[in-house]
């Protein structure tokens, strides 16, 4: 089951996303919320595998709320009447945003993406679970859900992961390879694993700052910058 919360302010767009959901057996709605504090709460003790987030909430936005779930985040879809909000959305990686009133085929649609995320096809699951590092005459095992992101020093590549920080001898490009489609280069001196994006900054360069939900600032170049829309897309699809 897709254990599912619903962020939204105004009742009757509450209770029709209810019945929308309520057509997938697959899914089952365990909370509801108005306000972004009354979310929040309910996220941090339901842990959630899906959201929506209305945008405009009474004591803030569901863009705040995305940006202070505790890891690991729920999908995340995004409930809004403006258009302009999408692009903000896709900044906190959402997997989609619906524009209300929402239609079936909006989430059918909605859900189709967040399917194919929790339960990603066979070739994507046969990306070993651990990145093995050599260090002298041991071998460690990084899980590769715990990698945020890869920088360079020097010769090295320097490996984060859950406040560690690993260093490997490799070329990045043969990395990126191991590390599979979870992730995407940024910069030519940099990886990131796209679900621990949480803000993109633009410069007027073209090139950007990406902010990642442990508020770590990695560099955004503009060369990079299509592969990672890309990536985007496609994790929205």
């Amino acid at each position: 089951m897709i254990r599912t919360l619903i962020v939204e302010d105004v009742p009757l767009a509450r209770a029709g996303l209810c019945r929308l959901l309520a057509a997938h057996e697959d899914v089952e709605v365990i909370a509801e919320a108005s306000t972004l504090q009354e979310g929040l709460g309910k996220a941090e003790v339901m842990r959630p595998d899906l959201a929506f987030l209305d945008v405009e909430l009474p004591d803030g936005t569901g863009l705040i709320l995305a940006e202070r779930l505790r890891e690991p985040r729920p999908a995340l879809v995004f409930l809004t009447a403006f258009h302009e909000h999408a692009l903000s959305a896709f900044g906190v990686a959402a997997i989609d945003y619906l524009l209300k009133p929402a239609t079936p085929a909006d989430v059918d649609r909605a859900l189709a993406r967040v399917r194919r995320l929790l339960h990603p096809p066979a070739s994507e699951a046969t990306v070993p679970a651990h990145l093995e590092i050599r260090d002298g005459g041991r071998t460690i095992f990084v899980a590769l859900d715990a990698i945020e992101r890869v920088d360079t020093a020097g010769h090295y590549l320097c490996i984060h992961a859950g406040g560690d920080v690993h260093l490997l001898r490799t070329p990045i490009t043969d990395l990126l390879d191991r590390l599979g489609p979870a992730f995407v280069r940024v910069h030519r001196s940099a990886l990131i694993r796209v679900d621990r994006i949480a803000a993109i900054a633009d410069r007027r360069n073209g090139d950007g700052d990406i902010r990642l939900s442990n508020g770590a600032i990695v560099p955004l170049s503009r060369s990079y910058r299509s592969a990672l829309e890309a990536r985007l897309a496609a994790a929205r699809r």
